[in-house]
């Protein structure tokens, strides 16, 4: 870790942590270890991350002083674990690790209900949801709408909020503005001293709500993926990287009226050792998923880097976009193949070099395993389609479209039904006419559960039976091993343009 740090703060902590020179440490202060969005035990193939190193740094931060480590939402699922285990692998490794407190991501309401309230019981940490109960509106078993905890003298509170969507019906998550108001006024009036928030909403909504509630003091959240220091009237909203490739450490000093709050984003490294224990759980699981795949096995090699980064997938055409949908394209025979970008899971770079079946099946971590059903299109729905997946608020985000056997330009800017500019083309220049009849390959979530947004009622029959559907890991290694004769290499990009401003 680089010497530039904020040391009046943060010195003597993270010299313990870090192998830093000490350097004089505030008086009393209160320490927050946060971390948002993990789906992957053990470190990534970049070699980043772990939940093992991140139990390391917590287990010498609180060997400095007292320290609340909070995990922000989406932990329980999706995962190539999770996939078989229901999240069980999650909260067993967290245990290990000691974490305190966590919050719903959007990504828990994907397990069944008796699933999820299952893994809240194993839980050894406190689970906290301000806003999202069971259906009836009574809270899930064991889980608190508010907590208080004294740190250093200090009395905090603690509340917890997810994002609203169309989740499963057992669950009900009402308005976070609301439920954050009546919790904070709750806190307070039990003497809350330093009022925290752990999220899991946008950026946007983070910001927004510490403009409307000046009592809150620090908000530790999720969702997105990338990491964020941002600040309302001097008060600050923090997010890590997803997957523990960084992990957000904020230390608080001061008194009520008074407090001076400094984070630092730690990069989760190979600086940092494995910690035992956890470390033990971890490979206990990674054999339990060698035992069911049967071993790891070269399915091709990458012959260049292939991004699969969410922050390229889910805005613009990307390499590992381009490949999937080829391979959903090729192996269902479809004229077109739609992917929802939300749909790839690896969020990593995949190196060059060789290419196992653990790391395809890893971009496909929802239960229903990307399972792709094909339906007909006119062009004009199409186009329909199209233009949902570039609206505003798809872009950066799970909505937007990864393509094959179609081109296309548009400006997000412009008014609905118009954010296409010029015609969709197919892959050898023809323009797609709107009466023309396309078989499109597109997978379940979207196309029959109208996931993310979408509304495809032309699926309806081939969603009958969705379970017979291929599996897009399936698909995918079909294509690598057979029509690209082992090699990946990122196809030629032009699928998707942004047009040119007037």
């Amino acid at each position: 870790m680089r010497r530039s740090i904020v040391w009046g703060a943060l010195g003597l902590a993270l010299s313990a942590c870090m192998g830093l020179p000490p350097t004089p440490p505030p008086t009393n202060p209160i320490r927050f270890l946060s971390i948002n969005d993990v789906y992957v035990l053990d470190t990534l193939a970049d070699g980043s991350g772990g939940l093992a190193r991140v139990a390391t740094l917590r287990s010498r931060l609180a060997g400095v002083g007292p320290t609340v480590f909070v995990l922000a939402g989406d932990e329980l699922s999706p995962s190539l674990l999770s996939k078989y285990y229901n999240g069980h692998q999650m909260v067993e490794t967290l245990n290990a690790a000691h974490l305190d407190y966590a919050t719903f991501g959007n990504h828990e309401f994907e397990l069944p209900r008796d699933t999820l309230v299952a893994r809240i019981a194993e839980s050894k940490f406190k689970w906290i949801s301000s806003n999202c109960t069971e259906g009836t509106g009574q809270p899930f078993p064991g889980v608190l709408r508010w907590d208080t905890l004294r740190v250093q003298g200090h009395k905090l509170g603690l509340f917890a909020l997810t994002l609203q969507g169309q989740y499963r019906r057992y669950v009900r998550c009402t308005n976070p503005d609301t439920a954050a108001h009546a919790a904070v006024d709750t806190l307070v009036k039990l003497g809350a001293e330093f009022v925290v928030g752990l999220t899991h909403q946008t950026i946007a909504a983070d910001r927004a709500l510490l403009a409307k509630e000046p009592a809150i003091d620090l908000i530790l959240g999720g969702h997105e993926h990338e990491s964020h220091d941002e600040t309302v009237a001097g008060r600050h909203v923090v997010k890590a990287d997803a997957n523990s490739r960084s992990a957000q450490f904020v230390t608080v000093w001061g008194a009520k009226g008074n407090w001076r709050v400094a984070p630092t984003l730690i990069r989760i490294g190979g600086e940092l050792p494995l910690d035992t224990a956890t470390a033990r759980v971890v490979a206990a699981w990674q054999d339990s998923l060698r035992r069911r795949l049967g071993p790891e096995r070269v399915i091709g090699t990458a012959t260049a880097a292939i991004d699969a980064r969410d922050a390229q997938s889910r805005r613009a055409e990307s390499a590992i976009g381009d490949l999937v949908t080829d391979a959903f394209r090729t192996g269902t025979g479809a004229d077109v193949a739609l992917l929802n970008a939300g749909t790839l899971r690896l969020d990593d770079v995949i190196a060059p070099g060789p290419v196992t079946n653990y790391t395809l099946e890893s971009l496909f971590l929802f239960a229903d395993e990307a399972r792709v059903v094909t339906f007909p299109l006119t062009g004009a729905r199409l186009r329909e389609v199209l233009e949902h997946g570039v609206a505003p608020g798809s872009l950066g985000a799970g909505p937007f479209l990864q393509i094959s056997g179609i081109s296309f330009a548009f400006d997000s800017t412009r008014p609905a039904g118009s954010r296409l500019v010029g015609p969709v083309r197919r892959s050898d220049g023809r323009v797609v006419q709107p009466g023309d009849r396309l078989k499109v390959a597109m997978d379940v979530y979207p196309a029959c559960e109208g996931g993310d947004g979408y509304t495809i009622p032309e699926a309806a029959g081939a969603c009958a039976s969705w379970q017979a559907a291929p599996r897009g890991a399936d698909l995918l290694m079909g294509y690598v091993s057979g029509a690209l004769g082992g090699k990946l290499a990122p196809p030629a990009a032009g699928r998707i343009s942004t047009a040119p401003t007037p």
